[in-house]
């Protein structure tokens, strides 16, 4: 027996019909229209939906050939005939359009964003003042009809990120060049290519989790069983305090280099520094790639960076607001998955212990991060060129 056909409906217009068959004040049929477009999309034969919903199987064709030359909008609505009066104008819609657009605490309202019942109350209370008479009996359906066609979405925030740094290219471009000089280092075969004058450049991808909770429970972690499957929790917790992670990736061996500290200042990135140097050999450079804490420059940071040979340290500055070019963002993301996600202990210093379990766990089989964001856009002649590069911004 050959299965129904399954509609392909977005998962965006997918909700917008669910919305409609909860709304009481549209019309039966667009609501029906509405339920044969779901049904569909769940693999259910026209059959099955016309019984289901008690309408003709002509119905139900009828509507899945419309939304299969029109989409949605001409599945759900009759097309007005030829004479009939436009209702809503273009000028109605452009202000409606405008109104979603606006922030409502402007418009003397308490909250940041529309509700679709907000916007509905407020196109029907100043509608008339408007110059749009029809529109103060609009319905809430349409209010959203006409923000879902004009794909305007003022109930949803996406977050961006600004470029508030004028040099953002050129920093970044400096870190990219330091990438790509990595890359360098290494043979086809994999190896490490080593410099005539047996000076090696480590570089050190480095960064803090600051703030970190260490949580205990209330009551025993419940196993998985053959009848529950999953872990069972105690919803209550104990905050025990937190702890600061500095690390640093050594991006050409993978290496992971932890410290756990109760706080998160200078003091504490001068012993990340300090154990970064006593592990690699005195005539090396440690490159550090970090962001812009105050940490990392403040007059302590300076004063023992000074106390060291010249040339021992180079720092390169991601640009504000870029700290996703760090490579250490990844091998965070990575630890919060794998380990810090759902984790309890019994103090602070258990998880001060299993965070340098991880890493420890990690270095066995340590994995080198690779840069390929624009890489082909830095040269190789201009990488040797250039040569260990630092900046101070």
């Amino acid at each position: 027996m050959a299965h129904a056909s399954i509609l392909d409906i977005e998962q965006e217009d997918y909700e917008y019909l669910q919305s409609l068959c909860r709304c009481r004040t549209i019309q039966a049929q667009i609501v029906d229209r509405a339920k044969i477009l779901i049904y569909k999309a769940q693999g259910e034969s026209i059959a099955a939906i016309a019984e289901r919903i008690d309408v003709n199987v002509n119905t139900v064709k009828l509507c899945l050939k419309k939304f299969k030359e029109g989409g949605i909008d001409l599945a759900l609505y009759d097309k007005p005939r030829p004479g009939h009066p436009v209702e809503i104008t273009d000028d109605a819609i452009a202000w409606i359009v405008a109104l979603a657009c606006q922030r409502p605490a402007d418009l003397g309202y308490s909250q940041e964003l529309w509700t679709l019942k907000n916007l509905h109350q407020h196109i029907q209370k100043n509608a008339q003042e408007a110059g749009f008479p029809r529109l103060a009996t609009i319905t809430k359906p349409m209010v959203q009809k006409i923000l879902h066609k004009s794909e305007i979405k003022p109930f949803k925030i996406k977050y961006y990120c600004e470029k508030r740094d004028p040099e953002f290219e050129q920093k970044m471009h400096d870190v990219l060049l330091v990438y790509k000089q990595i890359s360098l280092q290494f043979k086809e075969d994999g190896s490490l290519t080593v410099p005539e004058d047996g000076v090696v450049v480590h570089t050190v991808s480095c960064d803090e989790k600051p703030g970190r909770q260490a949580i205990a429970t209330t009551g025993e972690d419940l196993r998985p069983t053959a009848d529950t499957g999953c872990v069972y929790r105690d919803a209550e917790y104990k905050r025990l305090g937190t702890l600061s992670l500095l690390a640093g990736i050594d991006l050409l061996t993978g290496e992971a280099i932890p410290l756990v500290s109760e706080s998160h200042k200078s003091s504490d990135f001068i012993n990340l520094l300090k154990k970064l140097d006593s592990k690699y050999p005195g005539r090396d450079v440690i490159r550090i790639i970090c962001d812009n804490h105050s940490a990392h420059k403040s007059r302590e940071t300076k004063n023992y960076l000074a106390s060291r040979p010249e040339g021992r340290f180079v720092f390169v500055f991601t640009p504000t607001h870029g700290s996703w070019l760090n490579m250490i963002e990844s091998f965070f993301s990575k630890m919060t998955k794998q380990m810090l996600k759902g984790i309890r202990v019994k103090s602070k210093e258990e998880l001060a212990e299993r965070i340098y379990l991880y890493f420890e766990e990690v270095n066995k089989e340590p994995v080198v991060y690779r840069w390929t964001y624009k890489m082909d856009e830095i040269s190789q002649d201009e990488a040797v060129k250039v040569g260990v590069k630092s900046n101070s911004n």
